[in-house]
């Protein structure tokens, strides 16, 4: 008995001690210790102590944090809808991060998916859901006024905090009516837009929003175009015309079987007389290990850092280096239930960990994003 009272002492003892040393690290060393977690290890980690917490909710740490990669993926050949992934830690693996514990999933649609977010609807309902994936929290809209034939969801966490849902209710010959939600006034705007081009020449499948706008590409016979429209101004011809000439630092990318190809809008201060130029070509075969061979690869996304773009490749996501020409990393699915899994990945991003660590998404149970 005396043996185990003092283990259990020492075992008092040495806890104690090692949580003194715990209390008593430096900023600097605990900043160190979380930018190396797993970002769901970070974010438990607010729980420690009210010094960690602090620490983790500090500016300064949050813009050292890496960039976090999440993607959405149907399992192949399986029933059911999209689901969602993202990186394990420094691990080159994807792990299914499972909707079961958000309660309105069951018979949900998934509209859309933009860097890190996913808009849900009711099926056969206005209700909309936002959904931080990662985080397990969520935020119900309130209903907007109209049906939507297709719904957007726009948000950039290096320009703003918040989100914009862009619902398009009705199509007219060159523009369309449509309802923007904006999480920041948390409220519907019912707007029109002029495209300055036919509505039938847009691409419901090149949509891409960057920096508080919405780009679409607009095609036909002879020509191609790009429409910006400004989801945070109000919508107006003027301010919504078909804009060959979107904010600097705007790509375009192009694939088939043989090629892929960056283009990339010059930045010149002229905006009357800016072009695309041809700025990266790959082939598609020095992608794929053993040759492409037929697969399928489809582009899904372009790091905001650097001259890299995201491709998936039966069965995994490759990043490759547009400026070495080489593959700088692959991503497998893992997990006890995924070890091998053939899954479809649709769409990817990269976007600052520190969205996930954020307070202002918390609002009681739910997200107020």
């Amino acid at each position: 008995m005396a043996i185990t009272k003092w283990s259990s002492i020492d075992a008092d003892a040495s806890f104690a001690q090692e949580s003194e040393v715990v209390a008593n690290l430096s900023d600097d060393v605990l900043g160190e210790i979380i930018r190396r977690l797993p970002v769901k290890s970070a974010a438990r980690s607010k729980c420690v102590s009210k010094n960690w917490c602090a620490t983790i909710s500090d500016g300064h740490l949050r813009r050292r944090l890496p960039l976090h990669l999440s993607v959405v993926y149907y399992p192949d050949g399986g029933s059911g809808g999209p689901r969602f992934a993202c990186a394990s830690g420094g691990e080159r693996r994807l792990e299914d991060c499972g909707f079961a514990l958000l309660p309105f999933m069951e018979g949900a649609v998934v509209c859309d998916a933009c860097n890190g977010l996913l808009l849900c609807r009711s099926a056969g309902t206005r209700r909309f859901y936002v959904v931080d994936p990662v985080a397990r929290r969520w935020a119900a809209l309130p209903p907007p006024a109209r049906d939507a034939r297709l719904s957007v969801l726009a948000f950039d966490p290096r320009s703003s905090p918040h989100y914009h849902v862009v619902n398009f209710t009705g199509w007219r010959d060159r523009g369309a009516a449509v309802e923007v939600f904006s999480s920041e006034a948390w409220a519907w705007a019912a707007r029109d837009v002029e495209f300055g081009v036919p509505a039938d020449s847009l691409s419901a499948a090149s949509l891409h929003s960057h920096g508080g706008a919405v780009y679409i590409l607009a095609s036909d016979d002879s020509d191609r175009a790009v429409v910006r429209m400004d989801v945070a101004a109000a919508f107006t011809p003027a301010a919504t015309a078909a804009s060959r000439t979107p904010a600097d630092g705007c790509n375009y990318v192009t694939s088939d079987s043989e090629l892929l190809k960056v283009w990339v809008l010059d930045d010149d201060d002229s905006s009357s007389s800016r072009q695309w130029r041809l700025k990266h070509a790959v082939k598609v075969d020095d992608v794929v290990e053993g040759g492409c061979r037929g697969r399928e690869v489809r582009f899904l996304a372009l790091h905001p850092e650097k001259d890299a773009v995201y491709l998936w490749t039966p069965w995994k996501l490759v990043e490759y280096d547009l400026t070495t020409k080489a593959i700088a990393g692959a991503w497998e699915f893992g997990g006890k239930d995924q070890s091998g899994a053939k899954n479809r990945i649709v769409k990817t991003w990269l976007v600052p960990s520190s969205w996930y660590l954020a307070d202002r998404l918390a609002n009681g149970g739910h997200v107020q994003c």
